[in-house]
């Protein structure tokens, strides 16, 4: 591969291998069980000087849906608080974990993201080692709906993305966050989106009337929801 490239390259972490895409060609890298979430091939197949836009599957990252209480407003005290929410929440020790959050004082509610350390420092060891820059870091999530928000107009509504034996859901009401949801599914289980879904509506989280937008295939959904399947093109 080039000793230079000037266009923008593309990582995608999966669950069991990292894809590498630039100058239209994508290289497949599998990850060896046990080791580092970035394959040491990486280190040799990325352009020098190259700038990279990262994209983690959700396989990797665990997600929370918050609304800073009022009382709640330093930084200190909201880091605080994250801890111990994804500590109830997914049982993780955020001390192991890099958390990004937006620190604004607004009530708008926001989806948080936290993804393994080690993961964070390998992507920023490879990249030093070949001189190149991180231009962006997405969860896969994230990155879908950023890319077909415009394709989801619903007031109440909910996206569901599939992939890797996994699937997460988005939910909102009034056009606000009240849930994000990501867990592993067994290979052919059609009805797991319906029973997400239905407990989201049970807690009040979902809407007893919404859409649900998918990615590929209409799921099945609870009574009074509405499947619409999306475009799946860039």
């Amino acid at each position: 591969m080039s000793r230079f490239w000037a266009d923008p390259v593309r990582l995608h972490l999966r669950a069991e291998a990292c894809e590498l895409a630039a100058g239209g060609h994508t290289q497949r890298l599998a990850l060896a069980g046990g080791a580092q979430p970035w394959p040491a091939a990486l280190a040799e197949q990325l352009p020098l000087r190259a700038k990279v836009s990262v994209c983690v599957a959700d396989h990797w990252l665990r997600y929370l849906v918050v609304r800073w209480p009022a009382a709640v407003r330093a930084r200190r005290e909201r880091e605080a608080w994250l801890a111990h929410q994804f500590k109830t929440v997914h049982g993780i020790d955020v001390a192991a974990w890099t958390v990004a959050m937006d620190t604004d004082p607004v009530d708008d509610a926001r989806i948080v993201c936290a993804a393994p350390t080690a993961l964070i420092d390998g992507l920023h060891g490879l990249l030093s080692a070949r001189k190149a820059r991180l231009a962006s870091f997405t969860g896969a999530f994230i990155a879908q709906f950023n890319r077909l928000h415009r394709q989801c107009p619903a007031a109440d509504g909910a996206l569901l993305c599939a992939a890797d034996g996994r699937l997460t859901l988005g939910v909102w009401r009034a056009g606000q966050w009240t849930a994000l949801r990501s867990q592993m599914v067994a290979p052919g289980d059609a009805e797991a989106p319906r029973r997400l879904l239905t407990q989201l509506c049970a807690t009040g989280e979902a809407a007893p009337v919404g859409v649900l937008y998918a990615l590929g295939s209409v799921p099945t959904v609870p009574e009074g929801w509405q499947p619409v399947a999306l475009e799946t093109a860039a």
